[in-house]
């Protein structure tokens, strides 16, 4: 349903997926009766199995907030997973863990950086982020005056 807003941006995300990640489907959407309506030139199996096999999730992170699985005080059970899974639809995910890392190692950083050392770490993250990754860095923050 478009209400709690969350719901609503669900219905939004799945479309974007689906036209970045499986054109093909030729994904189209709207709204009936207070419902999101999916519309595909494939059938429900195509799209359980692009979702289960295919579907790439986008690589956020943030190495600069305490409680994100990058500090010793943090739960990194999810990033772990994420960082050892051999499965090809984290590649990226697992690229931008990586960077992530090393830019806390490169600036010598073990816990959640204050003002300065943030913006450090924001300035690597966004020279050594792949691009998908820094379509979540860009739209999170902006680095310039």
């Amino acid at each position: 349903t478009p209400s709690p807003l969350a719901s609503y941006l669900k219905a939004l995300g799945i479309l974007r997926v689906l036209s970045r990640q499986f054109p093909e489907a030729q994904a189209k959407g709207y709204w009936r009766d207070n419902a999101f309506v999916l519309v595909a030139a494939c059938d429900a199996e195509a799209l359980v199995e692009f979702f289960l096999r295919r579907y790439e999730p986008a690589p956020l992170v943030a190495p600069w907030n305490g409680g994100s699985g990058f500090h010793p005080k943090d739960n990194a059970k999810a990033i772990d997973a994420i960082a050892t899974s051999s499965l090809a639809t984290f590649a990226t995910y697992r690229d931008t863990i990586a960077a992530a890392r090393s830019a806390l190692t490169s600036l010598g950083l073990s816990e959640k950086p204050e003002k300065e050392a943030k913006e450090k770490l924001l300035l690597r993250c966004r020279n050594t982020f792949s691009e998908t990754a820094l379509e979540w860095l860009d739209s999170a923050f902006v680095l310039t005056e």
